[in-house]
């Protein structure tokens, strides 16, 4: 079993910062706006999985990454509230966030375990995909913003729990075509939302004059160079074969670095939920 911590975390947003950042991190923020929708139906699906589940390694996994997953879009969910008040042009932003909200409302009420489980599978092979080019391209050292922390904890925790989604549909159902098909579904269905949200928010972004720091400026070098798009696409297409499995994935070599760190940045460690 993977060790799956909860971290209780705290980070200070600084507006000005985030208003700096908006040009050439439209992509990462349209990607958290996201996350206080997506991940709540995740809990809910891992939640009605748990009262199918019979092996108590996969249990305990399930919860843990129950816990993570809940601090994930709570703190996701203060950044979004600071993009939105940052300027007038955001309010409309909320019509796709009500819109995303109704499709995992409808998918909890109306699909299968199956179904929800599946696309759950898909979207965590996906960022954990993510994760793993961002630790390698991107760049982990010297000081980073609390904006820049906050994804990078989240990246590092994606990669922590990258096993459970996969291990509670094999248990449950196992099969490899259903998954496949139901998790390329999943990943286009919800990075579609995360283009939507990145558009809205680089087309209705505040003029200014304020460029950003030279750290994030490198960071979106990196994030955008061909060989770093080239390695995610490999990384995902991956995750499509018959033989994928997320445990045995390389991992990054600072993968076990920045675990440590956040673990003693974070307020509190704990257990399952």
């Amino acid at each position: 079993m993977n060790d799956i911590p909860i971290r209780i975390m705290q980070f200070e947003f600084d507006a000005n910062e985030l208003r700096k950042s908006l040009r050439g991190m439209a992509g990462p923020l349209g990607l958290s706006m996201t996350l206080p929708y997506l991940e709540p139906y995740l809990i809910r699906t891992m939640r009605e999985a748990l009262n199918h589940t019979s092996d108590p390694l996969v249990e305990a996994e399930v919860r843990q990454f129950i816990g993570q997953e809940a601090q994930h879009f709570r703190q996701h969910r203060q950044l979004n509230d600071l993009l939105r008040n940052c300027h007038d042009g955001y309010a409309d932003i909320k019509q796709i966030e009500d819109e995303m909200e109704a499709d995992y409302q409808r998918f909890t009420a109306t699909k299968s375990l199956k179904f929800n489980l599946a696309y759950a599978e898909g979207f965590e092979a996906a960022t954990c995909a993510l994760a793993r080019n961002s630790m390698k391209y991107m760049g982990t050292d010297g000081e980073m913003s609390d904006i820049t922390k906050l994804f990078m904890w989240h990246l590092t925790e994606e990669i922590e729990h990258r096993t459970v989604t996969f291990n509670i549909y094999k248990h449950l159902y196992g099969g490899y075509f259903y998954r496949l098909f139901v998790g390329i579904y999943g990943q286009y269905h919800f990075f579609r939302y995360v283009y939507r949200f990145a558009r809205f928010i680089a087309q209705n972004q505040p003029r200014t004059d304020e460029t950003q720091s030279a750290g994030m400026r490198k960071r979106n070098r990196k994030r955008r160079s061909p060989k770093a798009a080239f390695a995610l696409l490999g990384s995902l297409l991956a995750t499509y074969l018959p033989w994928y499995d997320p445990a045995n994935l390389k991992l990054p070599d600072n993968v076990v670095r920045l675990s440590e760190k956040f673990s003693l940045e974070a307020l509190e460690t704990r257990g399952a939920s």
